[in-house]
């Protein structure tokens, strides 16, 4: 599990700014309440005032409506940003220009361009960026990744990834807006599969894809996509996401040149193991075990921090994982293969 092993050395809490108070701000804050003996949670900001002061009246902590005003203050050491895809890129990098370092929700940003001026001004202000993945931190994906890294399965030869939620959360919202979201289902929900698909399998080289409004057709983004991306050497991933599975899913497979393993990460939350040399299989079921992603990603990033270790994925990983989402919908709309590098 290299990517995400957490060692504490901290001899002070982490000063934490949350923008963005919304539905995954709303996740971040009360992680960060959760981690009190290592993070002390400085100040909430929201464009609506009423929702930041509601907030930060309830933690008895400042709010605002700008970031500016904390900025101001030099009283963080790290911002949390949770703000709509569009806007990521503008709030990091003013975070980074002030000092601060920053945890930000996935997408990391809606384009290529935007997600290098990240990368950019991460170098250029010596701080660490973690693009947000707290997918990486389910009790599933943590034990494949031990498999993996142990060389369980062998060298990954192929990844099949599901993921998908209810559409209906996403009504009226600005998910159905392309120019704030960057796109639908692909972007808010295959993005962790092909975080995780990184991680496990390297780089890809190629990309085909597809998208279409099969249920949610008052949109202009897409309700179900497919990518299928190669590796140099020719190792696959086929990664599929939808806002149409109505109890929403995560089912990954991982193929290696030793063995397998089949991931559930929504109801029966398994993972069964096997080798390609025998027909026994070892299940590790994770159905009773709480799952605390958010808390395990950010102290993971604050150990990072106090460690002075980059965090994984970083805002490199970010941009890549954004060029592959971004290869997807010009593939579909240009119906050819496209090259990632």
């Amino acid at each position: 599990m290299a990517d995400t092993d957490t060692v504490v050395s901290m001899n002070k809490k982490l000063r934490v700014l949350v923008v963005g108070c919304g539905y995954f701000g709303e996740k971040r804050i009360l992680a960060c309440t959760r981690l009190k003996k290592y993070i002390s949670l400085v100040g909430v900001v929201d464009t609506d005032k009423k929702r930041a002061e509601k907030i930060g009246a309830s933690l008895h902590i400042p709010y605002a409506s700008s970031i500016q005003k904390f900025l101001q203050s030099k009283q963080a050491d790290m911002a949390i940003v949770a703000v709509p895809n569009s806007c990521h890129a503008t709030v990091v990098c003013e975070a980074l220009k002030n000092g601060l370092h920053v945890l930000c929700e996935k997408p990391l940003t809606t384009t290529v361009r935007d997600a290098k001026k990240i990368v950019r001004a991460a170098k250029k202000y010596t701080r660490f960026v973690k693009t947000g993945s707290n997918h990486r931190f389910f009790p599933t994906i943590q034990k494949a990744s031990e498999l993996i890294h142990k060389g369980k399965i062998g060298r990954v030869l192929c990844i099949h990834g599901n993921i998908g939620t209810n559409g209906s959360h996403t009504q009226h919202s600005w998910f159905w807006n392309k120019k704030i979201s960057g796109g639908g289902t692909f972007i808010d929900n295959a993005s962790h599969i092909i975080d995780i698909a990184r991680w496990f399998m390297g780089n890809f080289y190629t990309c085909i894809g597809s998208t279409a409004n099969t249920y949610w057709k008052q949109t202009d983004v897409e309700d179900v996509a497919a990518g299928i991306y190669k590796t140099k050497d020719g190792r696959m991933a086929t990664i599929t996401s939808s806002w149409t599975q109505w109890t929403g899913y995560l089912n990954i497979e991982i193929w290696g040149d030793k063995g397998y393993i089949l991931i559930n990460s929504k109801k029966e939350h398994t993972v069964i193991f096997g080798t390609n040399t025998s027909g026994k299989q070892k299940i590790y079921d994770f159905s009773n075990t709480p799952v605390s992603s958010y808390e395990d990603e950010l102290l993971y990033f604050t150990s990072c921090i106090h460690n002075r270790k980059e965090p994984k994925p970083n805002a490199e990983d970010g941009a890549k994982v954004i060029r592959m989402i971004e290869a997807v919908y010009i593939s579909a709309k240009q119906k050819k293969l496209i090259y990632l590098v």
